[in-house]
């Protein structure tokens, strides 16, 4: 046989959906980039204003980054060789978590790195939840939490988004058994917060857990950057964050008790069973947080902030609160939103 010759029906269903999403004005292609991350970036050939990065601090092109990379490069070659619990727990993945763990304020032992957020959703919520247990999700929560919940095996209860009465009330029915809420704190689409106050009030009359996915908080919201949780002062009992958006670089990190960090090596299999970080992805990553703890990333996070107003400014119809990085403005149906993105291009 020469060549890849799969069965023919999933080619023909594969031929099928495409032919589908097509009919329904989804069908999406992806483009490809050149060069550097930064306000503007070469798209297919052509230099345009990047609108959709989340490099919401402009440290992906940052030079003390690519130094530190650089360093750990020279010392340390590529890749990590193995996953983390077999021979692949780098020192950079250590001092990356120690340095995740003094940033957040928190004790030693209280952050685990993971290689993506979507890993770090599934593999929490898969971790700490069961059959008997009951997970209360966010309507409006990531396809990752939406996963995990699912690979977790919990009973799922998915309420109306940010409303406090409703998930009270799934509350008060689920009680006698485990309950974890989760909750975008920044939302990825919509670009509005949730009620991080109500949320902690509400778990702590209940007796229910809370776990917060921070991905486009941290960095870019409250002391030092550390999050909107850190501003409402909120603490989660499981706290997950990326640095692949505003600290520019790769990875992801669950924050909790030490007991419960150290569980997840035995039980998170996204973690387990994965390559782990480059140890160059670390030591640039570590870089970024000293950068945002720091006056530079206090400037960063007013310059962004001034963005976020400016542009609501200019376009009243975009979403969002006044002064976020998400600012969604909703235009109608697939095929508007795709002929759009086509002419704004």
């Amino acid at each position: 046989m020469n060549g890849y010759s799969p069965r023919v029906s999933l080619d023909e269903d594969a031929r099928a959906e495409l032919d589908r999403l097509q009919s329904v004005h989804r069908l999406r292609e992806p483009r490809v980039v050149d060069g550097p991350q930064g306000p503007r970036i070469v798209v297919d050939g052509t230099s345009v204003l990047d609108l959709a990065s989340n490099d919401y601090l402009s440290l992906a092109n940052d030079p003390r980054l690519a130094a530190a990379a650089r360093t750990s490069l020279d010392e340390d070659g590529v890749g990590a060789g193995a996953s983390r619990l077999v021979a692949g727990n780098h020192r950079r993945h250590v001092m990356l978590e120690q340095g995740l763990a003094d940033w957040l304020e928190l004790p030693p032992g209280s952050v685990r790195a993971f290689g993506s957020g979507y890993a770090a959703n599934v593999g929490v919520l898969s971790a700490l939840l069961g059959p008997d247990d009951v997970v209360l999700s966010d309507e409006l929560n990531h396809a990752s939490i939406i996963d995990g919940c699912r690979l977790s095996r919990a009973h799922v209860r998915v309420f109306a988004h940010r409303d406090l009465a409703a998930l009270e009330q799934m509350l008060v029915d689920t009680a006698g058994k485990k309950r974890l809420v989760v909750s975008e704190s920044l939302f990825s689409m919509d670009g509005d917060l949730a009620d991080l106050v109500g949320l902690a009030a509400l778990c702590k009359r209940h007796g229910a857990a809370l776990m917060l996915d921070e991905a486009h908080a941290i960095g870019t919201r409250g002391p030092e950057g550390r999050g909107e949780a850190a501003a409402c002062n909120v603490t989660p009992d499981l706290l997950v964050g990326t640095c692949g958006k505003a600290l520019g670089s790769y990875g992801a990190f669950v924050a909790s008790t030490p007991a419960i960090t150290r569980l997840l090596w035995n039980r998170a299999r996204s973690l387990v069973f994965s390559t782990a970080l480059p140890p160059m992805i670390s030591a640039a990553t570590l870089a970024a947080i000293h950068i945002v703890r720091g006056s530079d990333g206090a400037a960063r996070r007013k310059t962004l902030a001034d963005h976020g107003r400016s542009l609501r400014g200019r376009v009243p119809k975009l979403g969002g609160i006044a002064d976020g990085a998400i600012a969604p403005l909703v235009v109608g149906d697939d095929r508007s939103a795709m002929a759009l993105s086509a002419k704004l291009f």
